[in-house]
């Protein structure tokens, strides 16, 4: 079975994950995903699998999201790395068989 980064601690309980700070901003702004996913030329799946936790967002669209609700760029950069390196821990402790 494979597991998702927000497994356990999905996007929707997870306040200070960039997927749920970015769904809450397009929901503010009444945008749906598919004006997002035309906006940023993704797919509407794609923003549905980072929105709910199933797909790790890449920095592109992480910045992109940015520009578009007037987050600070930077600090998207630096909550992307942190989330990006708890990520990629949690899945080698999973093949190495460490517990978390």
């Amino acid at each position: 079975m494979q597991t998702t980064f927000y497994q356990n601690r999905t996007v929707l309980t997870r306040p200070d994950t960039l997927p749920y700070i970015f769904r809450k901003l397009r929901i503010n702004r009444n945008m749906t995903k598919r004006r997002i996913a035309e906006k940023f030329s993704v797919s509407e799946g794609y923003v549905q699998a980072v929105e709910s936790g199933q797909k790790f967002p890449s920095i592109r669209y992480c910045l992109r999201c940015a520009n578009e609700f007037g987050a600070n760029p930077q600090w998207v950069k630096n909550k992307y790395a942190k989330e990006a390196l708890q990520r990629y821990t949690i899945r080698l402790n999973q093949r190495l068989g460490i517990e978390n």
